[in-house]
């Protein structure tokens, strides 16, 4: 019973890690529309 217990516990919490984990490492691209503006002076060098 505790075995059957303690799998699933770890298996929730290996899936919420992983959720975490990909959020925390990629913010950008989970705000894709969001494009700032590009200021002037950085306009000229590109």
């Amino acid at each position: 019973m505790f075995k059957k217990l303690k799998t699933s516990v770890l298996s929730v919490a290996a899936c919420l890690l992983t959720i975490v984990a990909m959020s925390g490492v990629s913010p950008a691209s989970m705000w894709y529309i969001y494009e700032p503006d590009i200021p002037k002076s950085i306009k000229k060098e590109l």
